[in-house]
């Protein structure tokens, strides 16, 4: 399978950002699954178009399995399995995030009410921050249900 240049450029981009959780081998992994027309890839395809080594794609898609971004399946017949991206699975990781976000949230308000200058330009920033979470925590779930409801009217 041949990816134009602007899809070879857009999956370096892409693992650029996924970069941040993962590493870079897993990033541009999942890029790919993103990124192409092609629906699912074999273990040897996605070695071969991100030229990486046989290590660094299987830990890549271990790493990619184990965060239920990706999954796999085989055909009838055939021994090799085939990769694909998990895009429900990326929206229930995006669900939680919203609840982690009351999590640290709350740690920051703990954190809050041990400061002993509360007027300092750290507790006045924390107390910012710690209110941004909140109001995202209350305020996702309704923007979440706004938009699964208009992508079903669909």
């Amino acid at each position: 399978m041949r990816l134009s240049q602007k899809q070879k450029e857009l999956i370096e981009k892409i693992g650029i950002y996924f970069e941040q959780g993962m590493q870079p081998a897993a990033a541009r992994i999942l890029a790919l699954l993103i990124v192409s027309d092609k629906d699912s890839f074999s273990f040897d395809e996605i070695r071969e178009i991100l030229t990486l080594s046989k290590s660094a794609t299987s830990n890549g898609l271990s790493f990619l399995s184990s965060v239920n971004k990706i999954e796999y399946y085989t055909k009838p017949g055939d021994r090799k399995r085939y990769f694909k991206w998990s895009p429900s699975n990326t929206i229930n990781h995006f669900k939680e995030g919203i609840e982690k976000i009351l999590g640290l949230s709350n740690l920051f308000d703990e954190a809050i009410k041990l400061k002993k200058d509360k007027d300092s330009f750290n507790s006045q920033q924390l107390v910012d921050l710690s209110d941004l979470m909140s109001f995202l925590h209350k305020e996702m779930p309704i923007i979440y249900n706004k938009w699964e409801s208009q992508r079903t009217q669909h």
